[in-house]
């Protein structure tokens, strides 16, 4: 559900009319910005969407924005009308509807928007494209800490007009529209030491695993382990061991060699009494362990 949180005058804007210096053919032959005074009207509107939150805006007026990302949070600009000139990192560039930038480095960068220009920017958790991405690849990703540009609509992300404007439609389309942009393979690398992990509880889930093992496997102290599940996957340590038990028991009761019984497959896979294994196991799948068993003996026999 989308919450708004206020409506205010811009506020990110560099209030003396002074002149941005842009390197030579940066405004694509256009006149040369400059920032204008403060007396002119500008519209803002910020919704909150889940743990995403989208700030659309009108520029009255030529305007300088400057967006920082961290460690937590990293930002897109998404033209709706108009364009902006980015300037950061000793580099600038055009940006114009159907692009968007992904500020996700180190820098600081500066995007100039033209008068009568429209925006929508996007602030987004890193730890949530991390989780999307990671269950895209299904494996354990990261996001890079660089600025990226892409291909990119409003109406992927947030269509004004969408009645279905949720948290999750968002994110899917964002982690997919930076799929498909050339600088893929160096976006979303590797989070090896949680993979390690990862790799290591899913080829021994029936095992008893404490965050001191893992980590020692991962090569990572306990606490960055922690962290980095939480940030890479979205979920914790003890969740994802949970999960692998749950699909180690499906995997048994879908196989055509698996002979136990449910309640001795529960505690085999550390469930305890059956009990146990039917409510996870229902909240995971949507079906009880026997109806499972149940499906892949009639697909067997059929």
């Amino acid at each position: 559900m989308a919450v708004i949180l206020h409506t205010s005058m811009l506020d990110y804007c560099d209030p003396e009319p002074r002149a941005i210096a842009l390197p030579v053919g940066a405004a694509r032959g256009r006149a040369p910005l400059r920032i204008a005074s403060g007396d002119d009207d500008r519209a803002r509107q910020r919704v909150k969407i889940g743990r995403v939150e989208l700030d659309r805006r009108l520029f009255g007026r030529q305007r300088a924005v400057s967006i920082t990302p961290t460690d937590a949070m990293v930002h897109v600009l998404v033209p709706l009308a108009g364009h902006a000139v980015i300037v950061g990192n000793g580099e600038s560039h055009t940006l114009e509807p159907g692009m968007a930038l992904l500020v996700a480095g180190t820098e600081k960068i500066t995007s100039v928007w033209i008068a009568g220009s429209r925006a929508l920017i996007l602030h987004v958790p890193r730890a949530s494209i991390q989780a999307v991405s990671s269950h895209v690849y299904g494996n354990a990703r990261r996001l890079a800490a660089i600025d990226c540009r892409f291909a990119l609509t409003s109406q992927a992300i947030a269509d004004e007009n969408s009645a279905e404007m949720t948290e999750k439609r968002i994110l899917d389309n964002l982690v997919e529209a930076l799929r498909a942009s050339p600088q893929e393979a160096v976006l979303f690398p590797l989070a090896r030491s949680v993979q390690r992990a990862v790799d290591h509880i899913r080829a021994n889930p029936v095992l008893t695993w404490t965050i001191a093992d893992l980590a020692a496997v991962a090569g990572v102290t306990a606490g960055t382990l922690r962290r980095n599940f939480s940030t890479c996957l979205g979920m914790s340590v003890t969740q994802l061991v949970l999960q692998a038990r749950i699909e180690w028991v499906r995997a048994r009761l879908e196989s055509v060699t698996e002979s136990r019984s449910i309640g001795e497959l529960s505690i085999a896979a550390g469930f305890g009494a059956s009990g146990m294994l039917n409510r996870t196991y229902q909240r995971h799948f949507g079906e009880t362990p026997s109806q499972t068993r149940t499906r892949a003996f009639r697909s067997r026999r059929d």
